[in-house]
């Protein structure tokens, strides 16, 4: 029967091919979406620099909370483009991922803040929560990945 679904449904093959690739590359490395010239516009607090986030931090006043602002919108924005991300902080809280922004941004003045909040992204990665808590996803998950259970519909990815 396999067989046959192979030549009934040739573009399977070639869907699956290609996902597999995307999915080794997506897990190998941060995706990075730029245009053809590795250049991309950034908007409000993420164009400066890690130096004028510090001196903010240091005063703790509006400036800061337009940087917590901007943050976690980038961190929500995150969530909602990155597939299989569910909260990228995972089990961390926000005074956490502050503390770890907090000594990047001492260490490197110079890097953008957009910058210094993508390797915040790359660092918290390989431990966010996937999934959302008490969330039944046994029909559709397995620990080898998205597995489609038996009373899916043949090539439509949808339970019944």
């Amino acid at each position: 029967m396999s067989i046959v679904k192979f030549f009934i449904f040739p573009f399977f093959r070639q869907a699956l091919s290609i996902s597999l690739i995307a999915g080794i590359f997506a897990f190998s490395m941060p995706v990075i979406a730029k245009d053809v010239d590795g250049e991309f516009v950034v908007f409000g607090s993420g164009e400066n620099n890690c130096a004028d986030y510090t001196r903010a931090r240091a005063v703790k006043g509006q400036a800061y909370q337009v940087y917590k602002q901007w943050l976690m919108g980038y961190l929500s924005a995150f969530n909602v483009i990155v597939s299989n991300t569910y909260d990228i902080l995972g089990e961390r809280n926000y005074k956490q991922v502050r503390r770890w922004l907090d000594s990047y941004c001492k260490k490197n003045p110079k890097e953008s803040f957009v910058n210094a909040s993508a390797m915040l992204t790359v660092k918290l990665y390989p431990e966010r929560r996937n999934l959302a808590p008490n969330k039944d996803t046994s029909k559709k998950w397995t620990e080898s990945g998205n597995v489609y259970s038996a009373d899916t519909p043949a090539g439509t990815g949808e339970t019944q």
